[in-house]
């Protein structure tokens, strides 16, 4: 004889409520994880928006490049002997990581928009599995996307700096093999960031700008803080201490590479366990 039968709707309101009855099947976090898998690459927007962060990268690369050169063909020797080619160019990658936390926010703010969510934690009860899964998803495909503008920006940025006749940056160089790869790490980590404020805002519209504010609006207004707050900012802020891990040359008052990264990693770790907090509390 078979037990009562649970009504759907009943399965809903425990998945929002966060409580659930005792014989709900638990997946398994590999199947999970291919649940979510299959949800991004079937959006569309999640294949428009790689796409933006390579061609975003190709675009600010060459542009950054190419202001370089022109500063390069008039600058003095001492200032030539401190020119960073690769520095100049990777510096479009500031805009490059606000798509990637777009990209992890996305990820988490359309199903609160179109109410899929709570079918999905019907599915996936354990809401921390669920969370652990978007999260391993988002960064694993912000890694790859992230490597390939990373090489967009090299590529770009090198032809243009080349046909200058601006010298520049090999892989096998010092520093450029670990910025390279860093830039990967980084755009991953960004997403995080960006997942994290998905869940903690639930709306697109309110977690990018206060992305935008985090990585782009606070930083550029730095210089009319205090001497102090601006010092902070320049040297711990999220986005300048996480960017440090895609600089080819050490800079005096900042952040080594790795210790910069270790500053933002800090960061978004409190943020992923705010966002877990809340979402393990609250309604979907």
């Amino acid at each position: 004889m078979s037990g009562p039968r649970r009504n759907g709707g009943v399965a809903v309101r425990e998945a929002m409520s966060g409580r659930r009855d005792p014989g709900t099947v638990r997946q398994r976090f590999g199947d999970v994880l291919r649940s979510e898998w299959a949800k991004a690459r079937t959006m569309r927007s999640t294949w428009y928006t790689v796409l933006a962060a390579v061609a975003v990268g190709a675009l600010f690369g060459a542009m950054f490049a190419g202001a370089g050169a022109r500063e390069y063909v008039t600058a003095t020797a001492a200032e030539r002997a401190e020119f960073d080619p690769f520095g100049m160019a990777f510096r479009g990658l500031f805009f490059v990581q606000i798509i990637f936390g777009y990209l992890g926010m996305r990820s988490v703010t359309v199903e609160y928009g179109v109410r899929t969510l709570p079918a999905s934690l019907v599915a996936v009860p354990r809401r921390g599995r669920l969370l652990a899964a978007k999260a391993v998803v988002c960064s694993v495909m912000a890694f790859v996307a992230g490597e390939a503008a990373a090489l967009s920006v090299y590529l770009t940025g090198r032809a243009v700096l080349t046909a200058r006749g601006v010298p520049v940056y090999d892989l096998g160089q010092p520093g450029v093999a670990r910025a390279m790869l860093g830039v990967g790490i980084l755009m991953a980590t960004m997403s995080l960031f960006g997942l994290a404020l998905g869940f903690l805002l639930r709306a697109t519209s309110g977690g990018l700008t206060v992305l935008v504010a985090i990585t782009a609006l606070i930083p550029a207004m730095a210089p009319t803080f205090p001497a102090w707050l601006a010092s902070f900012v320049v040297k711990y802020w999220p986005a300048q201490a996480g960017g440090r891990l895609v600089s080819v040359r050490e800079q005096s008052g900042l952040l080594a590479p790795w210790t910069g990264y270790a500053v933002f990693c800090g960061y978004v770790a409190v943020a992923l366990l705010a966002a877990f907090a809340i979402f393990r509390r609250r309604d979907a």
